[in-house]
């Protein structure tokens, strides 16, 4: 399968070569076409493919904006932070996750906080951070489940109807155009080897789309790496869904799962946070055994 990039590519020029289509009977010309640039040139918008037509029977315009899925793509977002989320699901965002990540919260007591050794795809020395929140068309993990939206939430994820004026009004050829970013149609690709005919047939409405769909969050591990080169040692500063509220009390290292505050802290904060620790207690890679002695006997680790 080629590269979204390649696959959007492509559709567009079908598109543009033809001039004319034919949609439920009825024949459109093609007056504007463009892939859509948020107006600050910050981020991406929904739409992927911008065409403005005339219908020739009525002579009446329609727009075409339409959102390219390819069929292997799984992630609907994956990097979400608080107001990405608000965006998606709107004012009560943080309760949609706070009961979805309730929903799976034994999977994150068993896990294991500290690797004294490799285990799996995590390396050795490692901490939690914490877990960062992705949205899926698919489940995905032990910590990934079914998010409980509305039929309207639903056609926000997938059309953008929330984002903000800056992606909602994108740019088409340079020219500013209102809802151009929102999309209101979407097509799932498998290969690009087909006549335009055959893409149009696939056109789906958002609206009636969406509402058929599943949607699945997945929180993924963000782990302080001691033994990293890095001057940053973990994943990059991102909103975490659930995270590790590490202390030192009493030269005891207590560990606490925070999940009431979804999106709302980054990683920085809490890595900043084991780095301090750490310095504290003198614990380098030379010595990371040491930790044994002095972590708190509810936390779970890999030795």
């Amino acid at each position: 399968m080629s590269s979204y990039k390649d696959t959007e590519e492509s559709i567009l020029e079908l598109f543009k070569e033809s001039k004319e289509f034919i949609f439920e009977q009825d024949k459109y010309e093609i007056t504007d076409i463009g892939k859509p640039r948020p107006a600050n040139n910050s981020g991406e918008c929904k739409t992927d493919i911008y065409i403005l037509t005339k219908n020739l029977s009525t002579c009446l315009p329609r727009e075409f904006k339409i959102s390219i899925k390819q069929t292997n793509a799984d992630f609907l977002e994956n990097k979400m932070s608080l107001e990405t989320a608000i965006t998606l699901f709107g004012e009560d965002a943080k309760d949609v996750m706070i009961k979805s990540i309730k929903s799976i919260k034994e999977s994150f007591f068993i896990d294991k906080l500290i690797y004294f050794k490799k285990h799996k795809r995590t390396e050795e020395q490692c901490l939690k951070i914490g877990w960062k929140f992705e949205l899926l068309n698919k489940k995905s993990g032990d910590k990934s489940g079914l998010l409980v939206l509305t039929d309207e939430q639903k056609v926000d994820v997938y059309s953008g109807f929330n984002r903000d004026i800056d992606k909602k009004n994108s740019k088409v050829n340079g020219s500013v155009v209102p809802n151009s970013g929102v999309a209101n149609f979407i097509l799932i690709v498998e290969d690009t080897d087909e006549e335009l005919d055959f893409y149009i047939n696939n056109l789906k409405p958002i609206e009636e789309f969406a509402i058929t769909q599943e949607i699945y969050f997945a929180c993924k591990a963000i782990n302080y790496r001691l033994k990293s080169q890095k001057r940053v040692p973990w994943d990059g500063d991102r909103s975490l869904s659930v995270f590790i509220k590490w202390s030192l009390v009493n030269k005891i290292l207590f560990a606490e799962f925070v999940m009431d505050k979804p999106l709302e802290v980054k990683a920085n904060i809490v890595g900043n946070n084991i780095r301090d620790i750490l310095n504290k207690l003198n614990i380098t890679s030379k010595n990371f055994n040491e930790l044994k002695k002095i972590i708190d006997k509810n936390i779970n680790f890999i030795d």
